[in-house]
C-alpha cells in the first residue's frame, strides 16, 4: 500500500462533516497513525471507545475479492438480526449490490476514509444514519487488508428499510469515500 497522508485523513474526515460517535471514532482512528502511516490493528485499543463498541464491526477485505466479517457489536447484529462474525458480508446483502459493496469496501481497505448514509424516516419525520468506514495498514499473508466500521445507530432508519420491503444489509443509498494514499 502507498504511504497515506495523515494531512490528507484529517481534511477527508473534516469534508463528512461526522458527528457523535462517529466525529469520536475518528478522532481516536487519527490519534493511532504513526507519522503518515495509517493506524495499525494492533494500536487499535477498543477499551479506549468502549461506548461505541455496540456499532463497531471490523472486516477483512481481500480488495476485489472478497470480504470476511471478524467482529459485529450488538447494534450491527441486531440491524441484520443474525451474527456476523465470520461471515461472508455478501451472504447478507443482495445479490444484485455485490459487486458493489465488495468495490465500496474494497476502496476503504486500500486507504480511503469513507461513509454511507442511509435514508429513513421516525415519527418526527426525516432521519439519517451514517456508517463510518475507516482502514487500517495492516496487510495480512494472504492479502487481507483490515476496515473499521462503525454504525451511528438510528432505530427508525432501519425500521424504514424493512416497512420498504428492503434487507437493512441492503449497501447504503448514498456512499462517499475519499482517498488517503499518495499512489
Amino acid at each position: 500500500m502507498s504511504l497515506a497522508n495523515r494531512d490528507a485523513a484529517v481534511a477527508a474526515l473534516g469534508k463528512l462533516n461526522l458527528t457523535g460517535g462517529n466525529a469520536e471514532l475518528a478522532r481516536y482512528w487519527l490519534s493511532l497513525w504513526d507519522g503518515d502511516r495509517l493506524p495499525s490493528r494492533s494500536a487499535f485499543n477498543p477499551a479506549k471507545i468502549k461506548s461505541l463498541l455496540p456499532g463497531i464491526g471490523l472486516f477483512d477485505v481481500r480488495p476485489g475479492e472478497s470480504v470476511r466479517c471478524r467482529l459485529a457489536g450488538g447494534i450491527i447484529q441486531t440491524v441484520i438480526n443474525h451474527s456476523l462474525t465470520g461471515a461472508d458480508w455478501r451472504s447478507y446483502t443482495p445479490k444484485d449490490q455485490w459487486e458493489q459493496r465488495l468495490h465500496r469496501n474494497s476502496q476503504i481497505a486500500s486507504g480511503a476514509v469513507g461513509i454511507g448514509i442511509r435514508h429513513g424516516t421516525d415519527t418526527s419525520g426525516p432521519i439519517r444514519a451514517i456508517e463510518l468506514q475507516l482502514p487500517f495498514g495492516d496487510v495480512s499473508e494472504d492479502g487481507a487488508r483490515m476496515m473499521l466500521f462503525h454504525l451511528d445507530w438510528k432505530p427508525g432508519v432501519y425500521e424504514s428499510y424493512r416497512t420498504r420491503g428492503e434487507s437493512a444489509a441492503a449497501i447504503a443509498d448514498e456512499y462517499v469515500a475519499i482517498g488517503l494514499t499518495d499512489g
